[in-house]
């Protein structure tokens, strides 16, 4: 009798997803992912030295053989962090639970594609995410590189492309969206800002805007060239407990300073100074942040 090697008896009982170049992850009793396929492929990045596994998250109702039905996609940062706390070390933002609630009450599925966070390497993490500008003096020791255009380059001329070609996703700006919340957020913000050919929404969360002054921050803004348009839309979410309380005064302002510009109707913006920097508190809000988008893509 041929032993089944490499295999257990839940796996075997399973059938996995392969599409393109994406497996589906086997089945873990540490998951806690609750809805859902989680599929990933390890790539190599442009920005990066490091091989890292892109993450793609299927809505339950996906069916790859049904090319009539088109999901929207929004591009996360820290993408180990998006529906299974067992790839991270900090929590994840329970988005299978988010996006499955969502869809109870009527709105449409969304894919998400996750880009991961340098292992254990907190500045190169900060230099990739961060735009391609010279962060305050006092920040340079943390941020001495930022290159946060190769990051959003690899996503539009790389990444979008392969996932547009592999999976059943609508292609155009006003079903595309980028998020991230901490680093992730000033990339998020920075992308719907510089990129707004490309993504209709940003779920930029806990801005680190301490980065800049004011006066610097209004000069990249206007640089960046992008104006209002009733069809990209932008979350915005900042709390106040402990370390994050360094956070919200800053995406205060920022939020004010965009809504003199244009973008009050544009922009949800929720504030909870009961909640730390973390993921629990971007999870309770990704739900509200993600209705501004989806509630125009019915």
């Amino acid at each position: 009798m041929k032993k089944n090697k490499g295999k257990t008896k839940t796996q075997d009982k399973v059938s996995l997803l392969k599409i393109g170049e994406f497996k589906e992850h086997y089945p873990d009793p540490k998951s806690t992912m609750k809805y859902g396929h989680h599929l990933h492929k390890r790539a190599s990045l442009p920005f990066s030295n490091e091989k890292r596994d892109i993450r793609v998250w299927l809505p339950p109702t996906y069916n790859q053989r049904d090319k009539t039905k088109r999901y929207p996609v929004i591009y996360m940062s820290d993408g180990q962090n998006l529906v299974d706390k067992r790839f991270t070390k900090y929590g994840d933002w329970h988005l299978d639970r988010v996006i499955h609630q969502l869809m109870e009450e009527g709105y449409p599925p969304v894919i998400l594609v996750g880009i991961p966070c340098p292992k254990d390497d907190d500045k190169e993490r900060s230099n990739e995410l961060n735009p391609p500008y010279k962060v305050r003096w006092r920040f340079k020791k943390f941020i001495d590189k930022p290159h946060g255009d190769r990051f959003i380059d690899y996503i539009v001329k790389t990444l979008k492309p392969e996932i547009d070609k592999t999976f059943n996703t609508n292609p155009d700006r006003e079903h595309t969206g980028i998020g991230g919340s901490s680093m992730g957020g000033i990339m998020a913000f920075y992308a719907y800002n510089a990129y707004d050919s490309y993504f209709g929404f940003s779920l930029a969360y806990s801005i680190p805007t301490f980065f800049y002054h004011k006066w610097k921050w209004k000069k990249l803004i206007k640089e960046w060239g992008a104006s209002p348009d009733e069809k990209r839309k932008m979350a915005m979410f900042v709390g106040g407990k402990d370390f994050e309380k360094s956070f919200t005064k800053g995406n205060i302002w920022l939020y004010n300073h965009m809504c003199k510009i244009g973008y009050k109707d544009l922009i949800h913006f929720d504030i909870d100074t009961a909640l730390p920097h973390h993921e629990d508190s971007w999870s309770k809000y990704a739900l509200e942040g993600l209705k501004i988008w989806l509630k125009d893509l019915k």
